[in-house]
């Protein structure tokens, strides 16, 4: 996650400001009784520097959750509309409950050309080129042309800021949003999500074998700056041991008497946090770099169309564990890659 520097924020909440103001004239406009609908705003887009990105992000469309401002074409921004509001239903339902008190802001850039010009001039030079949140202001902002994964990672930011009770320390944020940027899905023709979490990082799983002998677990999760590779690392490991999400929902429970966790870690997992740790950095170290680790190469969720041909073309190596919730590679394609 990125954050803010707080010479940027003004910008940035005059901007919000004026996205307020789009949002009461439209309210205004749309007829009564109405909750959600699109409005195609004509503004002026020359000599765009990001200052306003408004110029750019001509189109408002407000949902039950969501009150986002894009320059996406209306199909994309229909399939959008669906994964945003599939995805708060998932983690409301199956995670936490999102304690939401009003819609949140989204800019939702087509790509780097209108992204970069309000990311630079929001964040600073050291922004990120994927995308940001920020609590105090209560927006995210994404480039889309850089894949779904940092959505579910900037969305999952946010409904955890809703659905804890008390500021959770940086790794556990860190641990819930990178939990879910790897999944499968597809929207049905009623446009519902159908979604799966729980896969391996096709990058983040080398880096962490490489680097975690480096750190004690309490060293990694009390520093600034920690690696996420290794804090997705220990999410696969409580989730492939049925214990991440009871692990979350425990320290959600907790007060401020446990702020970074450790607590949580040890009651769902019964052992001492020495032990837990002595297990985790062996698993990692003993997980084989085959088919099973890198079933997709990206997260995806797809079309009914594409899904029925991604399905036809993979059903004879992968298979749904009812148990698990999620997909698998049979026994028989448990292949270590071909070497490029």
């Amino acid at each position: 996650m990125t954050i803010l520097r707080k010479r940027y924020i003004l910008a940035l909440a005059i901007t919000l400001l004026v996205a307020s103001l789009y949002h009461r004239s439209y309210k205004e406009q749309m007829p009564q009784g109405t909750e959600s609908g699109i409005k195609k705003v004509k503004v002026d887009t020359k000599g765009y520097d990001g200052s306003n990105p408004l110029k750019i992000l001509t189109t408002q469309l407000i949902t039950r959750h969501f009150n986002i401002h894009t320059n996406l074409d209306f199909e994309r921004l229909d399939y959008f509309e669906k994964f945003f509001e599939g995805f708060f239903d998932y983690y409301d339902r199956e995670f936490l409950k999102i304690k939401q008190p009003k819609p949140l802001e989204v800019f939702l850039f087509d790509g780097p050309k209108t992204y970069v010009p309000f990311a630079r001039r929001a964040a600073g030079p050291d922004y990120s080129p994927y995308g940001f949140y920020s609590p105090a202001l209560d927006i995210i902002v994404v480039n889309a042309d850089t894949g779904l994964g940092v959505l579910t990672h900037e969305l999952a930011h946010h409904f955890t800021d809703c659905a804890f009770d008390y500021d959770p320390a940086g790794w556990i944020h860190e641990a819930i949003s990178t939990y879910f940027e790897k999944f499968i899905g597809h929207l049905d023709e009623d446009g519902k999500l159908h979604i799966t979490f729980g896969y391996f990082s096709n990058w983040r799983l080398p880096q962490a074998k490489e680097i975690i002998h480096k750190f004690t677990f309490s060293e990694l999760i009390g520093r600034s700056g920690f690696p996420q590779s290794l804090i997705r690392a220990f999410v696969m490991f409580l989730h492939e041991k049925g214990k991440f999400t009871e692990f979350v929902q425990a320290a959600a429970a907790e007060s401020l008497d446990d702020p970074f966790g450790l607590g949580a870690i040890e009651k769902v997992y019964n052992k001492p946090l020495d032990e837990i740790e002595a297990e985790w950095k062996q698993w990692v170290l003993a997980l084989p770099m085959d088919d099973e680790i890198f079933l997709v190469n990206e997260e995806f969720v797809k079309t009914p169309a594409e899904w029925d041909k991604w399905w036809s073309q993979n059903q004879h190596r992968l298979y749904f564990d009812p148990e698990r919730q999620l997909y698998r590679v049979k026994d028989e394609y448990k292949n270590p890659p071909a070497p490029k």
